[in-house]
């Protein structure tokens, strides 16, 4: 545990001297703990993680996908549209769809469903160093055979219709703390996420934790890593 929390601060330490300039400068954060916000990208602006990477199409629109979730054969993609974008808030609008397999009860087997899941997302100001994010999703869920999503198990990543709120707080250029809550309609499920993100001129990281109270509990740790690049 010391040892993992000794790498943390040291790679911490050498982002940190590698960069002067602030991370969050300009640059609002597309995602908040655990749900989107209403902000996208800049133009030509792109971000590579371990796994998810975006590119900003337009000033006002991005797509992305999560290369990791190809290598286990879960085909995904997403886009996002921001219809209003500015230093007080933002409202934005995306689409995510995955192909994917879920756990079904009582049965040894997974079976293969699609999903479409449409999203709005509001972002405002609510002083200097806060702001809000509200949300809701609808999730459309298409499975082989004669199942539905009624069938399959909750799981610590599992993401149906929902609602959620979040609040973000910028105590420095380089660090924000960050909390959602949300209630999952698909699973019958409260999620509640917190974290911090550290952010340099290009690199950046988020820790943190969510817990999903859908039947039974599951908590599942927030860590991302990313490069935020401009072409």
């Amino acid at each position: 545990m010391r040892t993992g929390l000794g790498m943390i601060a040291a790679l911490l330490l050498l982002v940190s001297a590698a960069s002067a300039q602030p991370g969050f400068q300009d640059r609002p954060i597309t995602e908040n703990a655990f749900a989107p916000t209403g902000y996208t990208l800049h133009k030509e602006e792109f971000t590579i993680g371990i796994g998810p990477v975006h590119y900003g199409i337009t000033e006002n629109f991005q797509v992305g996908t999560n290369l990791l979730f190809w290598l286990i054969q879960v085909y995904n993609a997403d886009a996002k549209i921001a219809f209003s974008k500015s230093d007080r808030g933002a409202f934005a609008v995306g689409l995510a769809a995955y192909r994917l397999s879920l756990d079904v009860s009582g049965d040894e087997e997974s079976i293969d469903f699609t999903e479409l899941a449409p999203y709005g997302a509001l972002s405002f100001r609510l002083s200097e160093n806060n702001m809000a994010h509200l949300g809701a999703q609808y999730a459309w869920f298409n499975a082989k055979g004669d199942w539905d999503v009624e069938d399959a198990e909750a799981s610590a990543s599992a993401s149906g219709t929902s609602v959620f709120a979040g609040l973000e707080h910028t105590m420095t250029q380089r660090t924000k703390f960050m909390a959602d809550v949300g209630y999952d309609a698909t699973f019958e499920g409260m999620r509640f996420s917190g974290g911090v993100m550290f952010a340099w001129e290009r690199f950046h990281l988020k820790l943190g934790v969510s817990y999903f109270d859908a039947g039974e509990g599951f908590t599942m740790p927030l860590v991302g890593l990313w490069w935020r690049f401009k072409a």
